[in-house]
């Protein structure tokens, strides 16, 4: 066990946020803080010194921490029984040939200090210098509950302004054909716009702040669902949410209206993980009259997918266009099968950002596709058909095709109307 002095030194907010994740975790970490006061001036060889000579007299799976202040943090996630007076002498020790060296500076009295969190917020505050205390004059102690924080902080303008809507177009010989609209809330840009000051990191809180966001795009949803419907809206889900109660009131929302032309998609990875759950939403779905689809398959994965065993209405593959040398042919001979088993418009290929990923879909026998390239071609379609008000910089449809709260703002009716023929793009 070493102390981590090669890393940049934590930040008082990220230590106290890393303490409150543990907490709501259902965790009681237990911590023992070095107060070595900025005035020793304490050096890299310094803090390997303390690491080299002390830090093993601590117990096993204790992290080290270096903080900004200069202050030393030794976190460890169960209780922490045993004797630390070896360990404090040690640093004691270094300290004092530091003080020796420099000629200036003492130890001070509360030179090491054990603490519990959260129980004891208020002592670690007054140590560290900062409010850490969350509790109400008269209230006991709230647990931290990242769920109910993320639910405060994701407000619907947030959910609009990351929303993003792409269309479903069908190719063939003669005509072309909007078969639906996928709605999807872009996770990256909500983190880096609406949620930067939240250390969101561990596969804990992606896991929380995915589910969080289920529920948001719900409301987002039923607000805009009727300018979309009776039109066909896809809507990403991960498989805990179809099976929750909060979905479930989703479904019966105004009598069930709001699902008669609703698929929901799930992803590869997430129906995997958790396969007999994936059934069950499968069923649960089927049973309430919404299709199901699996989404984000990479090509190479087609290898190891049986299409005879898959119980969803379709598929979405995404287009790469690295594949390259001989592993292409074989790629392609696969998609070219389940296009053939897939019929009636049930394969759809994605992330087709280029003209190449339409031409070379359509050779293997693919009719349906989306992403960006296709959102493009249907530029000049809405460009003429939207009748809303022209502004002198404003190209209108260029942005709301895609972005919802766009067209929100600008007061512009939806276009993507399904069963629309578009004979010239």
């Amino acid at each position: 066990m070493t102390a981590q002095t090669t890393k940049p030194a934590l930040t008082l907010n990220r230590f106290i946020e890393g303490l409150r994740k543990n907490a709501a975790n259902g965790k009681t970490p237990h911590l023992g803080v070095l107060n070595i006061p900025p005035d020793l001036r304490l050096g890299a060889e310094d803090y390997q010194a303390i690491s080299r000579d002390a830090f093993h007299h601590l117990p096993e799976n204790t992290q080290i921490h270096r903080l900004e202040n200069g202050m030393v943090a030794c976190v460890r996630g169960t209780k922490w029984t045993e004797d630390d007076s070896s360990f404090v002498e040690h640093v004691r020790e270094t300290l004092e040939e530091v003080i020796e060296r420099q000629g200036l500076g003492t130890i001070p009295k509360n030179l090491w200090s054990r603490f519990r969190w959260p129980e004891d917020d208020e002592r670690l505050g007054q140590l560290l210098g900062i409010p850490l205390s969350e509790r109400l004059m008269g209230d006991g102690w709230a647990r931290f509950d990242m769920s109910e924080m993320l639910r405060g902080a994701i407000t619907i303008e947030a959910v609009f302004d990351s929303c993003r809507r792409q269309a479903i177009l069908s190719f063939d010989d003669t005509r072309r054909q909007i078969l639906g609209h996928e709605i999807y809330c872009s996770l990256d840009y909500l983190r880096q716009h609406h949620l930067a000051s939240f250390l969101l990191e561990g596969p804990g809180e992606l896991e929380i702040l995915s589910r969080v966001l289920d529920e948001k795009v719900m409301e987002v949803t039923r607000t805009i669902a009727p300018s979309i419907l009776p039109d066909k809206l896809h809507l990403n889900m991960r498989v805990q949410t179809v099976l929750s109660d909060t979905f479930a009131e989703f479904v019966n929302h105004d009598d069930g209206k709001l699902i008669k032309n609703m698929a929901i998609e799930f992803s590869m990875e997430n129906a995997i993980a958790n396969w007999w759950e994936f059934e069950d939403a499968c069923e649960f779905l089927h049973s309430s009259g919404i299709e199901v689809g699996l989404d984000r398959i990479t090509l190479p994965a087609l290898e190891f997918l049986s299409p005879r065993k898959m119980n969803v209405d379709f598929i979405k593959v995404i287009w790469d266009q690295n594949i390259i040398g001989s592993r292409r042919t074989e790629v392609a001979e696969r998609l070219r099968e389940f296009a053939s088993l897939f019929v009636e418009r049930s394969l759809i290929l994605t992330r087709c950002d280029s003209r190449t990923a339409l031409r070379m879909g359509r050779s293997l026998g693919v009719e349906v596709f989306q992403g960006s390239y296709i959102d493009a071609m249907l530029g000049s379609y809405l460009h003429r058909e939207c009748k809303s008000k022209r502004r002198s910089t404003d190209k209108r449809c260029a942005v709301c095709q895609w972005a919802p709260r766009e067209a929100r703002k600008n007061g512009c009716n939806f276009h993507f109307r399904s069963g629309k023929r578009l004979a010239e793009v």
